[in-house]
């Protein structure tokens, strides 16, 4: 089968593009024949061209980032007014190269590609989505749900992922996002790979700056603990453009306020996940925003490393709360510090999570998501 993948940014460190490659890996070891095109020019296609894909486009919509995904909501109908003639052409050349390579589906990853269904199915494709997410703010929610019902089907990674386009007539299919189980590390030597201490406890959290994401819940937990504090390292890159720059100041001006500069490192994008989860002993997702799936959590528990998770959205359904993880309150500072400490002097406790964990991640097989994507394609070619 031929499938012609369009994904919206450009960054192979997004969550989504990181599931997508994945899944490019298991189809293109299922014998599939894979196109990409990307959006957003980026990095993106070389992980892409790496899972298996020929790269037939990088960066055909750029004028699209005008609507953005975060921020109001008149900054984003404006924005997406102004990217009405950009919508028209990118729409154009898609189906230019959908025709060319001979598509048999197209495979959309994200909110700015989704949008584009009802142009894009005019000359008769059949699109898929992934609906990793629910976007913020009603508007966008109500043009998702209205793109939905020009979709052939929709893969959601969750129950609450999927329950935004339940009623789009379309038929929808939860199906997790692909992990890969990494091989076994030394914990120590990953620390020194890293460059991080190796005689205190770490957390980690794993996330592209933004408020969203609850970073700074995370370092307001921290002052609530006890010295000596476990090192909290906040690994993620400038994903969001200024927002992240802004973000990252804040959260930078608030460590050193706090004098917290020895307990909180903030060492940008990690390109060696392997080593970092490896490295640290517990990982944070202080989100803030109810997310479609929890990528750090799933990849974290496939590692074995516990995991303390706010209570909202698709973590809700990869963790059972003190079996496979801890769930808290959204921005509960203090009931994040309390789990954390808890955790860190339980053994029992840590054990139980950990071993949960490691049951909880062989849902996220690649081999197995590219099958059932597989069987999504065959139904709606049929």
């Amino acid at each position: 089968m031929k499938v012609l993948f369009v994904n919206p940014g450009g960054d192979a460190a997004g969550g989504a593009e990181r599931s997508l490659a994945l899944l490019m890996t298991g189809l293109s070891d299922r014998g599939h024949d894979l196109a990409a095109v990307t959006l957003m020019e980026g990095d993106a296609v070389d992980a892409f061209g790496s899972a298996g894909a020929a790269i037939l486009a990088n960066g055909v919509g750029e004028g699209l980032s005008q609507a953005r995904r975060h921020g109001s909501s008149g900054a984003f109908l404006w924005g997406s007014l102004e990217s009405v003639p950009e919508a028209v052409s990118t729409v154009a050349t898609l189906r230019a190269l959908a025709s060319s390579f001979e598509a048999d589906v197209i495979h959309t990853n994200g909110l700015r590609a989704h949008v584009l269904t009802p142009l894009l199915t005019r000359g008769n494709h059949r699109v898929v989505w992934t609906l990793r997410e629910r976007p913020p703010g009603e508007l966008r929610r109500w043009l998702t749900r209205s793109a939905a019902r020009f979709a052939a089907a929709v893969v959601a990674p969750s129950n609450f992922a999927a329950e935004l386009v339940s009623r789009s007539r379309r038929p929808v299919y939860v199906i997790p996002n692909p992990v890969e189980t990494p091989a076994p590390v030394d914990g120590q030597a990953c620390r020194r790979v890293l460059g991080l201490p190796l005689d205190r406890p770490i957390a980690g959290v794993i996330a592209h700056l933004h408020p969203t994401k609850g970073h700074h819940v995370a370092v307001a937990a921290w002052e609530e603990l006890d010295e000596p504090r476990p090192l909290l390292v906040l690994a993620g890159g400038d994903l969001y453009g200024q927002a992240s720059v802004d973000y990252r100041r804040s959260l930078e001006a608030h460590i050193v306020e706090r004098g917290l500069d020895r307990d909180v490192m903030l060492p940008g994008l990690v390109g060696d996940m392997a080593s970092f989860y490896g490295a640290c002993d517990l990982v944070v997702h202080p989100a803030l925003h109810p997310e479609g799936f929890g990528r750090s959590i799933a990849e974290a528990q496939s590692a074995g490393v516990p995991v303390v998770a706010t209570a909202l959205g698709g973590p809700l359904e990869l963790i059972e709360d003190g079996v496979s993880g801890i769930l808290v309150r959204p921005g509960d500072a203090a009931g994040l510090a309390r789990e954390v400490a808890r955790l860190l002097r339980d053994s029992v406790l840590y054990s139980r999570l950990r071993a949960g964990g490691l049951v909880a991640g062989e849902r996220y097989g690649v081999r197995a998501h590219a099958v059932a994507v597989e069987s999504v394609y065959r139904a709606v070619s049929r």
